[in-house]
């Protein structure tokens, strides 16, 4: 290999070297899409009680705009494991609720993901095969709500926000209360 060979080559790795510098510099700067999900900071810490009656707060306000039965499918009273803010454990609760209600899911899912973004939520809005679908988060009130809407099966589910306790502990407590 001659000189001007090994000065080529040492050229190029030194490229490929300072172009990964700059893609690693530039990722830390890309702002990242918005996290819904339970681990997502807050401004406050909330307690079990509070966590959980805004969480059901917020599934009784979009029920009743669409109207109907509605019968719990999971929780509101099964605590999960979830991630404070600052790393360490804590717990929160998840809550389904359905409805047989045959309403109008074009209309329906799009008003609901409007009523959450007037609430100041970020919204994600998908058309599913089955009907339209709705993801909602970035409130103060709970850490996520979703919408699903095909007709003859309304589904709406919610996470409170992740509060300080320990899930396990919890469910034996309520299991073993009389």
């Amino acid at each position: 290999m001659t000189n001007e060979d090994r000065h080529v080559k040492r050229r190029g790795v030194v490229s490929v070297l300072m172009a990964a510098v700059v893609i690693g510099l530039l990722a830390g700067c890309v702002r990242s899409t918005p996290d819904i999900g339970t681990t997502r900071g807050t401004d406050h810490t909330v307690d079990a009680q509070t966590a959980k009656q805004q969480m059901i707060d917020a599934v009784d306000d979009t029920v009743q705009r669409l109207g109907g039965e509605w019968k719990p499918r999971t929780g509101p009273d099964a605590p999960e494991n979830c991630r404070l803010p600052d790393g360490s454990s804590g717990a929160h609760w998840r809550y389904l609720t359905g409805s047989t209600i045959e309403g109008t899911p074009d209309k329906d899912g799009p008003a609901v993901a409007q009523h959450w973004r007037d609430q100041g939520m970020q919204v994600t809005e998908r058309d599913t095969s089955t009907g339209p679908v709705a993801f909602g988060g970035g409130g103060r009130e709970i850490a996520s709500i979703s919408f699903s809407a095909a007709s003859g099966n309304y589904t709406v589910q919610a996470v409170s926000l992740c509060f300080p306790g320990d899930a396990d502990r919890m469910a034996e407590e309520d299991a073993d209360a009389p």
